[in-house]
This record gives C-alpha cells, sequence and structure tokens, in this order.
C-alpha cells in the first residue's frame, strides 16, 4: 500500500541521506567554480555559463513537478514566458516604457523596482498562479493531464501575442536592465537544486512519489492526489519563473518564440537524457545537453571550435538531439543518472510486488480518499 510505500521512501532516504548531500554539495561547488572560470575566459563563454545555468533552473523546476508527480508537463514554459514578462514590466525604467508601450496601463507604467525584489515578487507571484492554474489541471492524469498542459503553453503563447498594450505582441520586449551576472545565475541553480531537494525528502514530496508508483494504493491510504500535485507544480511553476526572469535579465530583450516549443522539447530532453526521477540527472542532462547545442551551435554558424573548422548546415544541432534522446530513451531508459537520489526521488520499481493481505477497511478510511 501507498503508506509502506512512503514508509520505505523514508527509511532508504535516512540510510542515502549523508551520501546524497555529500554529492549534492560537491555538484554546487563544481557548479559554481565551473561558471566562474568561463566566465573569465571570453565573453562567448561567460554568456554560454550564464545560459547552461538557467538551463539548470528550468530542467530542475522541471524535475520538481514531472520527477516527483510521473506526469509528464508541456505547459511549464509558459511560466518562463510569464516571468520574463513580468519582471520586464517589473524593472524597465519608466520613461523607457512609456515609450515603448504608450498604452500600458498606468498602475504598471508607474512601477518601477530593483532587480532582485522583482525576482522576489515574481517567483513568489508565479507559483501561487501556477497552483491556482494547476488545481483544475492536475485533476486528470497520463495522456489528459500532458495535453491539458501543452494547451496551456499555446494558451499563454496566444495571450502574449495578443495583449500588444502589455506585451508589445510579437514584438521584441526591450529595455530590461542587464543584472544576471554568472554569480547571480550560479546562486539561481544553486537555489532551484536547494528547493528541489528540500521538496524531494519532505513529507509532501514522499506523498507525491507514492501516489506516483501506486496512485489507487495512495488513494486507499488517505493521500490526496490532486492537492500534492498541485503542491508540486505551483512550486515548478515559480522556479521556472525566476529562470525566465534571470533569462530576461540576461538578454535585456526577448519575445514570445523565445518560449514556445522549441525549448519546451530542448528542455524535456535535457530531463529525459540526464534522469527523469533524478534530481542529479536534471543537473546532469541540462549542462550536457547545453554543452552538445552550444558546440554544434558554433559548427552551424561557422564560428568553429578551436583547431575545427567545419561548417555544419542548419538543422544538424537538432537532429543530433533528437537521436541523443532516442539512444538514450533505447538504451538507458531511466536517463544517464537515471535512480540515483542527489536529494530527489528514484525510478519507479517495475518489479512484481509483494502480495499484502488485504485488512478490513473502516468507514473513517473512506472520509480521507476524495480529492479536492
Amino acid at each position: 500500500m501507498a503508506s509502506d510505500t512512503v514508509s520505505q521512501m523514508r527509511e532508504s532516504l535516512s540510510r542515502g541521506r549523508g551520501s546524497g548531500l555529500v554529492r549534492l554539495v560537491v555538484g554546487l561547488v563544481a557548479l559554481v567554480v565551473a561558471a566562474e572560470l568561463l566566465s573569465g575566459w571570453s565573453p562567448a563563454a561567460h554568456t554560454f555559463a550564464i545560459t547552461a545555468l538557467v538551463h539548470v533552473m528550468i530542467v530542475v523546476g522541471l524535475f520538481v513537478f514531472i520527477g516527483n508527480s510521473g506526469v509528464i508537463s508541456f505547459g511549464q514554459i509558459s511560466f518562463m514566458a510569464i516571468g520574463a514578462y513580468a519582471t520586464g514590466l517589473l524593472t524597465t525604467d519608466v520613461t523607457r516604457k512609456e515609450f515603448l508601450l504608450p498604452n500600458l496601463p498606468d498602475w504598471i507604467a508607474s512601477i518601477h523596482l530593483a532587480s532582485f525584489p522583482a525576482l522576489v515578487l515574481v517567483g513568489v507571484g508565479v507559483a501561487v498562479l501556477g497552483a491556482l492554474v494547476g488545481i483544475p489541471l492536475m485533476r486528470l492524469s497520463g495522456l489528459s493531464a500532458s495535453i491539458a498542459t501543452l494547451s496551456l503553453l499555446i494558451v499563454v503563447n496566444v495571450l502574449i501575442t495578443q495583449s500588444e498594450s502589455i506585451t508589445g505582441g510579437n514584438q521584441t520586449f526591450v529595455g530590461v536592465p542587464i543584472t544576471t551576472s554568472t554569480e547571480v545565475a550560479a546562486a539561481g541553480a544553486c537555489f532551484a537544486i536547494i528547493v528541489a531537494a528540500l521538496f524531494t525528502r519532505s513529507r509532501a514530496g514522499l506523498r507525491l512519489r507514492a501516489s506516483r508508483d501506486d496512485a489507487p494504493a495512495a488513494r486507499a491510504s488517505g493521500i490526496n492526489i490532486t492537492r500534492e500535485r498541485v503542491v508540486a507544480f505551483g512550486l515548478s511553476a515559480g522556479l521556472i519563473a525566476l529562470a525566465g526572469a534571470m533569462y530576461a535579465h540576461q538578454l535585456g530583450s526577448f519575445g514570445p518564440k523565445d518560449f514556445y516549443f522549441e525549448l519546451t522539447f530542448i528542455t524535456l530532453a535535457m530531463l529525459v537524457v540526464g534522469g527523469i526521477f533524478s534530481l542529479e540527472g536534471a543537473v546532469v542532462g541540462a549542462v550536457l545537453i547545453s554543452v552538445i547545442e552550444e558546440l554544434l551551435g558554433r559548427l552551424e554558424n561557422g564560428e568553429g571550435i578551436g583547431p575545427i573548422s567545419l561548417t555544419l548546415h542548419d538543422g544538424v544541432t537538432a537532429i543530433v538531439l533528437a537521436i541523443i534522446v532516442i539512444l538514450v530513451m533505447i538504451f538507458r531508459p531511466a536517463g544517464l543518472v537515471g535512480g540515483r537520489r542527489g536529494g530527489g526521488g528514484k525510478e519507479p520499481d517495475d518489479t512484481e510486488p509483494e502480495p499484502v493481505t488485504p485488512g478490513p477497511v473502516k468507514d473513517a478510511d473512506l472520509g480521507s480518499v476524495p480529492d479536492f
């Protein structure tokens, strides 16, 4: 039953807590050191370091919901878009907003915040918004839930492109102050990893993974699956919105196309390659695919890599990434780091469960079954 599953997870976590924390701390230190080294190498390496760290934030945010719930969501990047546009509206100079967005409502046009307060406000606000949006969506399961989240991505994109007075529509949103340094991006990635690790070790994370592994047993044990998924969905939305805000403050300009299907599938590929059910896998997949994408992108642009001056045709990067995902799903279905605990969950066990002799069902037990 789900109560036994939760107990087993708790015992396993307590046994592996020390080694998991050590790997997590070492990984965080290595992440910061690598970012610092790359930032001093060249401007291109500096940009890549920040981009890779933003990708880590996104994929860790995906892991918080997908890895713990087992529900594939195609709509999380919509929260990144909301985070980017929200921080742009909050931090762009008032005079510049009046010039670029003359029809902007007065209460938005008059707001001007520093980057850090805006990041906090965006993260908390989008987390609450994600939880509210998740209440109807998380009543669904399996393919139905995935299609619903894909619809969310499309709806948010359409709203952004059609709200010309607020977002500029299809035009590029410009004027966002550039404040995302390597240190800020590294701090954001570390924050996301720590939040994800704490969530997976919490009671809410344990209950959610128990419902992922055996939903009927979880309901019979009194676990409110909808509520647990809503909590994870909101937390994931907040972390990914922070990544979107940092992305906006990295480039200073962005458009609706930056937060649509391409980024959705690239970040999901990162999670799949590293390991959907592993926090370590999420970080490894994000960094690895970011490196591959950067190297192949340079070759496509004719920039070369050191002594390599090969020029690739456009689209080769997408093909190579697709092949990598296919090979990983064939030969390593759990991902490159699938099943390891680095502060996160493990791959669901496909072995046949031991038979359980059902006990008497009390009337009091039935009152805790319904979801909200």
